[in-house]
């Protein structure tokens, strides 16, 4: 069905767009307003970790679906890349870059600034914590890549005729279901989702994007406690 130079895509593919470019900012945009009204929240153990428990079960939800909605259309998100060694240097690439922009994102801010932001505020405090958030890590590696530079790029680019348009569509609704994370930060994930979308068109493969990404989230997290830390040193002398 045509509306303009738009084709509508079929009914599953509908849902998932909505719960996709609509919910999940939503959900994040509501989320970041609660936290700002109650900054306490994350202070407390209980909380970060039921937040982490969440975040998995949504993941995994989002994972079936976009799964489910691909394979109606014939999409593989576990496909198997044709040439594996450059597929791991790649990934490998992206990924020292995503830490770089990561790293260098942080160095401009103060150390004030960075203890206000999100990521720095939900650092594990235990080994209980840590393996909830590597689990986390992991999920979202596998998840997002398999909904936002996967099933999603390959609706929107059928919808709107246009791989750009697509790719600016899905970089952007990324960055928006990070809201939380702050205005600078969805800035650094615009850049990182446009190259993860480079990787997964030059591998033609999901699962480099996939180890990159759950990497990253890992590295970044250790970064950020070691970070978090300094601060918390330099603040006390």
């Amino acid at each position: 069905m045509l509306i303009g130079a738009m084709v509508l895509p079929g009914t599953p593919s509908l849902v998932f767009l909505f719960y996709v470019l609509f919910m999940l900012p939503w959900m994040s945009f509501r989320s970041s307003r609660r936290l700002k009204q109650q900054p306490h929240l994350l202070a407390d153990g209980r909380v970060r970790r039921r937040m982490w428990r969440s975040t998995v079960v949504m993941l995994l939800l989002l994972l079936w679906m976009a799964a489910a909605t691909g394979r109606g259309f014939g999409y593989d998100v576990f496909e198997i890349p044709e040439d594996v060694a450059g597929t791991v240097w790649k990934s490998a690439l992206c990924l020292v870059v995503s830490l770089l922009l990561m790293v260098t994102s942080s160095r401009l801010r103060t150390a004030e600034q960075r203890r206000e932001m999100f990521v720095y505020r939900v650092v594990p405090e235990s080994g209980r914590e840590w393996l909830l958030k590597m689990v986390v890590a992991v999920t979202a590696g596998v998840a997002e890549e398999a909904v936002y530079r996967g099933v999603l790029l390959q609706v929107l680019w059928y919808s709107l005729d246009s791989f750009t348009a697509a790719v600016a569509v899905s970089a952007v609704a990324f960055a928006l279901a990070h809201r939380q994370q702050g205005l600078q930060s969805m800035l650094l994930i615009v850049l990182i989702a446009l190259q993860m979308h480079w990787l997964v068109q030059s591998t033609g493969s999901l699962l480099g994007a996939m180890a990159a990404h759950a990497l990253y989230d890992a590295v970044a997290m250790f970064w950020i406690a070691r970070q978090a830390r300094r601060d918390a040193v330099i603040a006390s002398l």
